[in-house]
């Protein structure tokens, strides 16, 4: 579905809950502290990966759609 629309800017926020941020200060042994840690960044990563598939999929949309009209007036 092809919509025509202007790009939105993209915000980014990643919020982390207070407990997370908790068990963040607790100490942990070295292995359990960096799993921990790749849990919140894969977390914060999901997020972001979900606004800036929000903020450029419809600019790729406009470029597919423009792409395919241009292909069609070569024909």
């Amino acid at each position: 579905m092809i919509r025509s629309q202007q790009a939105v800017h993209p915000k980014f926020r990643v919020q982390i809950s207070r407990n997370v941020r908790r068990q963040a200060l607790v100490p942990l042994p070295a292995a359990d502290a960096q799993q921990l840690a790749l849990i919140i960044g894969y977390q914060a990563m999901a997020l972001i990966n979900r606004d800036l598939t929000r903020a450029f999929t419809p600019c790729e949309e406009e470029a597919e759609r423009r792409l395919t009209q241009f292909r069609m007036t070569q024909h």
